[in-house]
């Protein structure tokens, strides 16, 4: 059924071999190991191109996978009658393909962490919900519409603003969180491949109109800057994405062994103040070493988002000519202090 643009619900274009997206999907969801059959699955779908695609296209897998879908729908309340159209379309569409759906509006507006911004609340609520909806409904697994664009306007974005190894990563194709597994199927999927499947299978979608004002940081990547970019290499979503999944699987490596420097060094988890011999900290090669830095100001009770790239070399400075009793404050009334041997991690 296609919808009118003044409904707000957006005819695609183009046309895509049906079976070679769906091979795409299929390939990225074996690549990264995210359905095992007999899965649950709470779908998330806003009725966005994204969402509406995910779900025909994990429905047409569905007895291939073996899997069970539920959709998962938040109006957070933040459009007015946008977001209640949107989610009155996702309702139908749930209805259309005779899968249940599980809603809630949400107020972003009032409460959240301290500082937060209304989108990073937003976020919050969004997946506490899905969390919730999961386990209610029996599901192990979370999808997620995140496509290679988003992966590559987080990245394009860190670079930009400026990031840690962990934030260069960007999206995880897959995250775990206590019995649930969280999955973006459409990871390795552009937005245009995306839009010509759903012409080919005649859907229709909601767009949110918020999207298009290049005022917000990512919509002017995704609008702008990417598109400039793109002149110069066409694949260049491709390369990012590519980018975020090799420097992955470097941070994957150092945190095991960061673990395991921190236990034999520092001891396990207890109460600030937490220490270690410069020696041991020296020991180390200097990228586990900036890692173990953010794990014992981590268990000093601060926030690593705080820490910039000056915070670290402040500390490797530190850590090679401070003299005992000096001290080094951090963000989040963090000090670190020099001992005989050692440096100590505390709150002021």
């Amino acid at each position: 059924m296609r919808k009118k643009k003044n409904d707000g619900v957006m005819p695609c274009r183009r046309a895509l071999s049906r079976s070679a997206f769906l091979k795409r999907v299929r390939d990225t969801v074996k690549q990264y190991d995210m359905l095992h059959r007999g899965d649950r699955v709470l779908l998330a779908v806003s009725g966005g191109a994204d969402s509406v695609c995910l779900l025909k296209a994990l429905l047409d897998m569905r007895r291939q996978l073996g899997i069970d879908i539920v959709v998962g729908n938040v109006d957070h309340g933040l459009r007015g009658k946008e977001s209640e159209r949107d989610s009155a379309f996702v309702k139908r569409l749930s209805g259309k393909f005779g899968l249940g759906c599980v809603h809630k509006k949400i107020n972003v507006r009032s409460g959240g962490k301290k500082g937060a911004s209304i989108e990073e609340r937003a976020r919050d609520e969004r997946y506490a919900f899905f969390k919730e909806a999961a386990g209610a409904n029996d599901c192990g697994v979370i999808a997620t519409g995140h496509t290679m664009d988003d992966q590559a306007e987080t990245v394009m974005m860190k670079v930009i603003y400026g990031s840690s190894l962990a934030g260069i990563t960007g999206i995880p194709p897959v995250r775990i969180e206590g019995d649930q597994r969280i999955i973006r199927p459409l990871i390795r999927v552009e937005r245009r491949e995306i839009l010509a499947f759903l012409e080919k299978e005649g859907l229709g979608y909601v767009e949110d109109s918020t999207n298009r004002d290049v005022k917000f940081a990512r919509n002017s990547i995704r609008h702008e800057i990417l598109p400039f970019l793109e002149k110069y290499n066409p694949r260049l979503k491709r390369s990012l994405v590519n980018l975020s999944d090799t420097l992955r699987e470097d941070f994957f490596f150092l945190g095991p062994e960061k673990e395991k420097a921190v236990r034999k060094y520092a001891g396990g988890e207890g109460s600030p103040p937490v220490g270690i011999k410069i020696s041991d900290m020296i020991l180390q090669p200097k990228a586990l070493r900036k890692e173990i830095f953010k794990e014992l100001f981590r268990r000093a009770g601060g926030n690593v988002k705080k820490l910039t790239y000056r915070h670290w070399m402040d500390m490797d400075y530190f850590l090679r000519a401070a003299k005992k009793n000096k001290s080094l404050d951090f963000p989040g009334d963090i000090r670190v202090t020099r001992t005989v041997d050692g440096i100590v991690f505390r709150k002021r």
